[in-house]
């Protein structure tokens, strides 16, 4: 039996939630969906996946009107995204494993234009206490002690907690819990959304990273977490299309959030490599466009991989999907790529990344109207993301996440 998780998901007006479910293997999967509902109660559905194919669930049309937790669980091994949408904008969080009783967060923030949400899961069958720590930029931190009803799922709006303040976040529980955070940026409702990291690590890897996308004004930021009680000091080595690696060498003040606004340092799209002395916690947030701005966050990769799985993606209408690899070795990474498509057609491509490089895929070139998953092998290891652009409502967003593995 496989299982993922997702912390937060709502059907409430203004919010579309999609599940995207992707199916390597050769044999139909059986998918069942438990929503874990806020305010208590669980509501189940189930569905069977064909083989080789990408399967997408609008949950409105199953759960309307709800705020809810998830765990998906198949007899096969599938892998499971779940995208939102709210107004011209979006985002999309990758399936979570396993609960964890730690969860961490590099970027928050409360100051003007940001709200934040922190979204907690608690799938045991007992109550649960979650111990929330917010490391206040050029401030002390701030505790918030919840408990967590058993099987439930329950939204912390960190504005009313610690307004006005720019912060990271650790989330400690006495029983293993899953752990959201999600941040709209107003006007606009320009939204982003990660789960946590369960361990700070010393390398931690990106494959996008842009100055201007799609020929717009983008700003990218790089937050980095210190955990620990000593001060660190961090190699950040940014990789290019063309041209050679640009490196920074910031320092990191104890227990603190510092924010890196990476423009200052590179222009045009690149890759990101973030390697400390000690363990630290890496996110990156892209804003594109004019006011409102499309927004989107994701965490690092602790870890590069030959195998990377991608549920979501669609070159439909609002959509534009762009596929970026990040090659930090001596060598040409030689790329294979399986697109599944919802008809179950399975179509191969390959492409190259040079050494100490970043390569990016416009998917609409390949496949102009169409959903899909994509299963990628590489004969050495890379970091792989997906962009997905969202043209919609006369203004552009989009939602960046890291392959799973």
């Amino acid at each position: 039996m496989v299982t993922w998780y997702f912390a937060e998901g709502s059907t409430a007006p203004p919010f579309d939630t999609w599940f995207l479910v992707q199916n390597p293997t050769g044999d139909p999967a059986r998918v069942r969906f438990t929503f874990q509902l806020e305010g208590g109660g669980a509501s189940v559905a189930e569905f069977l996946v064909n083989p080789h194919s990408r399967f997408s669930l609008f949950a409105n049309q199953v759960l309307p009107g709800r705020a809810f937790s998830t765990r998906v669980e198949a007899d096969k091994q599938i892998y499971v995204e779940r995208s939102m949408f709210v107004g011209f904008d979006g985002h999309n969080v990758p399936g979570i494993k396993a609960p964890n009783t730690r969860w961490l967060f590099a970027e928050g923030s409360t100051q003007s234009p940001f709200h934040t949400w922190l979204l907690l899961q608690n799938p045991n069958a007992e109550a649960a206490t979650a111990t929330v720590t917010y490391l206040v930029q050029g401030g002390s931190p701030a505790t918030q002690v919840l408990l967590l009803p058993p099987l439930s799922r329950t939204s912390i709006f960190v504005n009313e907690v610690l307004p006005n303040v720019a912060f990271s976040i650790q989330v400690q529980g006495d029983r293993p819990l899953v752990a959201e955070r999600a941040m709209y940026r107003f006007p606009g409702n320009a939204a982003s959304a990660v789960s946590g990291a369960n361990q700070p690590a010393r390398t931690w890897y990106f494959a996008e990273g842009n100055t201007g996308a799609r020929g717009l004004p983008t700003d990218t930021w790089l937050l980095l977490q210190n955990p620990n009680n000593a001060f660190v000091t961090v190699n950040v080595t940014l990789y290019r299309e063309t041209g050679g690696p640009v490196v920074l060498t910031p320092t990191l003040p104890p227990l603190s959030r510092q924010s890196l606004f990476l423009n200052e340092f590179i222009q045009g799209s690149f890759g990101i490599k973030v390697e400390a002395p000690s363990d630290i916690v890496a996110e990156r947030s892209i804003f594109i466009g004019t006011e409102p701005r499309g927004a989107s966050t994701t965490v690092g990769s602790p870890e590069l991989a030959n195998n990377w799985f991608l549920a979501e993606g669609s070159t439909a209408p609002p959509f534009d999907t762009v596929i970026a690899f990040v090659n930090p070795g001596s060598g040409t990474a030689t790329v294979n790529i399986n697109f599944e498509l919802e008809t179950g057609s399975v179509v191969p491509f390959q492409l190259s990344v040079p050494p100490q490089a970043k390569r990016s895929l416009l998917v609409d070139d390949l496949f102009p109207f169409a959903a899909l998953s994509a299963r990628i092998e590489v004969n050495q290891p890379v970091v792989v993301e997906r962009t997905m652009y969202i043209s919609k409502l006369g203004r552009l967003g989009l939602h960046i996440k890291t392959g799973l593995r």
